[in-house]
């Protein structure tokens, strides 16, 4: 059990890395657009978990709240994310996305999707046909953790 448990975690890792540089690499998909990487990352946590307290955020991204401070000040100008009190305890700042937020992630997504399909799109069908069942289970398995 145990060294399946080690080829598995090994053949994730590999497989990470290679849709990372083969298919969909976000630091390349980040540049393509106008908000930076981090700010993205944001944004997704938000999606993800809903509201998220300043404090929870910058654990869940492993920055400093002094660092995730700007972040969040630049999401507010750009209207993706707002910041409010949080209705238990008003100490507690929460954030949240904006329908303007939510809009560019859609946005951001459709985008990764045509980049995806363009990527794919050289393959035999046979290989889509296989690549399309296996991350549907993979994707099935990795939602029960």
């Amino acid at each position: 059990m145990d060294q399946k448990l080690k080829d598995t975690g090994e053949n994730l890792f590999a497989m990470t890395m290679a849709l990372h540089s083969k298919l969909v690499n976000p630091h390349a998909i980040s540049k393509s657009c106008e908000v930076p990487q981090s700010h993205i990352k944001v944004l997704f946590v938000l999606k993800n978990r809903g509201p998220v307290a300043m404090s929870d955020m910058a654990k869940r991204l492993s920055i400093s709240k002094p660092n995730l401070t700007p972040i969040i000040d630049k999401l507010i100008a750009d209207e993706h994310v707002e910041r409010t009190a949080n209705p238990k305890d008003r100490r507690i700042l929460l954030i949240s996305l904006t329908e303007k937020g939510k809009a560019y992630l859609e946005s951001l997504h459709e985008h990764v999707k045509e980049h995806t399909r363009e990527k794919l799109k050289g393959l035999p069908l046979e290989d889509v046909d296989t690549l399309l069942e296996c991350s549907a289970r993979i994707l099935a398995v990795l939602q029960k953790l």
